[in-house]
């Protein structure tokens, strides 16, 4: 399957497709989304009735979509170095 991931730029937002298998972990989203080098960054899913979510490293993005059906969204923020 192919999500789009909503991924944050200095020129606005952009889609970035990605190939996920039921084993792609957020982790592995990540990295395809972003280049090496490039400051942290966290994957949400945003449902318009379940909300925001930060999914964990481990999450599986395939499990997620599946879960809130076909209006999640994905979207990859940057964030400063503070966040823990």
């Amino acid at each position: 399957m192919i999500v789009r991931v909503w991924c944050e730029s200095g020129a606005g937002w952009a889609p970035t497709h990605v190939p996920v298998t039921p084993h792609t972990s957020c982790r592995d989203v990540l990295d395809c989304c972003r280049e090496p080098g490039d400051e942290p960054c966290l994957l949400f899913s945003v449902h318009p009735t379940h909300g925001v979510h930060v999914l964990r490293d481990t999450e599986l993005p395939l499990e997620v979509a599946s879960a809130l059906g076909p209006e999640v969204q994905f979207v990859l923020k940057y964030i400063d170095g503070e966040y823990k």
